[in-house]
């Protein structure tokens, strides 16, 4: 297998490294096996990258991210817009 050097200064946020070493840790892998098999994934299905970011984007902990998907995706304008023709 070859081995690729992304870039010297290649940094990632330690409070995600960590919480994810814990999640790695009960699954028997390490950091790098994980990245490759998250690389591997994407290059067989690329629409991967809309779940992680759907997942990542996902609101946690609060009322409002129980929310998260289920209300829609109106902006407040056209919300606003709405009420008003519904009031007339």
């Amino acid at each position: 297998m070859e081995t690729l050097k992304i870039r010297k200064n290649f940094l990632l946020d330690r409070e995600v490294i960590e919480k994810a070493e814990v999640v790695l840790k009960q699954k028997h892998k390490n950091f790098t096996e994980a990245i490759n098999l998250y690389f591997q994934a994407i290059a067989k299905d690329p629409t991967i990258l809309e779940k992680v970011e759907e997942t990542v984007s996902r609101r946690t902990g609060s009322f409002i991210g129980l929310l998260d998907n289920k209300i829609g995706d109106e902006d407040f304008k056209s919300m606003k817009m709405v009420h008003h023709e519904d009031i007339s």
